[in-house]
């Protein structure tokens, strides 16, 4: 193993010089580097903001973030087939959801129960989504229930609530709130 001899003049242009290319090599890395991975995928959030097709996020990306032409293409397909899949998916499992809900509601609609009460405990519904779909169903009833009303109406034995419990299964806090409907209507006379 030999060793290169060198003068100390000569190190200290050696020195010299690779402190010189390594300032240079500093800024070449920096010049070329160019964005970090976050700022490249915040810009293509910002962009694909802006549309979901590829030839548009591809033209906010050269245009506003600053992208080569083809980078810029590239990552605006691969964007929009991302966020194609992605909507595919939602509408998947929304017709999922939506058929499996009809389901759990026809299910409770069978069931001579109050609905909400069925929705919450049996599937798990939040109260105010069942409460929605209760009051939903209910009102696509109302010509049904109002031949069910003018029918117990004319019954004096019986209270109109009362009447529609017995005779037409009618939830005790839906023939109640009638009830009430119908003195207030009576005491405003």
């Amino acid at each position: 193993m030999g060793y290169i001899r060198t003068s100390p003049q000569r190190r200290c242009i050696f020195a010299a010089m690779s402190s010189s290319w390594r300032g240079l090599g500093l800024l070449a890395v920096l010049l070329g580097c160019g964005k970090s991975a976050e700022e490249k995928a915040a810009d293509v959030s910002a962009c694909s903001a802006t549309g979901t097709t590829a030839t548009v996020i591809a033209q906010c990306l050269h245009d506003v973030a600053g992208w080569r032409q083809a980078a810029a293409d590239s990552a605006g397909a691969a964007r929009a087939s991302e966020l194609e899949t992605v909507t595919s998916e939602i509408g998947v499992i929304t017709a999922r959801a939506d058929s499996q809900h009809g389901e759990e509601i026809r299910v409770c609609d069978r069931v001579l129960v109050d609905m909400k009460t069925c929705l919450i405990t049996r599937f798990g519904w939040v109260e105010d989504q069942a409460t929605a779909a209760d009051d939903s169903v209910w009102t696509s009833r109302s010509a049904v229930h109002q031949r069910q009303i003018r029918s117990c109406l004319g019954r004096r034995a019986v209270g109109t609530g009362a009447c529609l419990q017995l005779h037409y299964k009618w939830q005790p806090r839906r023939a109640l709130a009638l009830d009430d409907s119908i003195r207030r209507a009576n005491i405003n006379r």
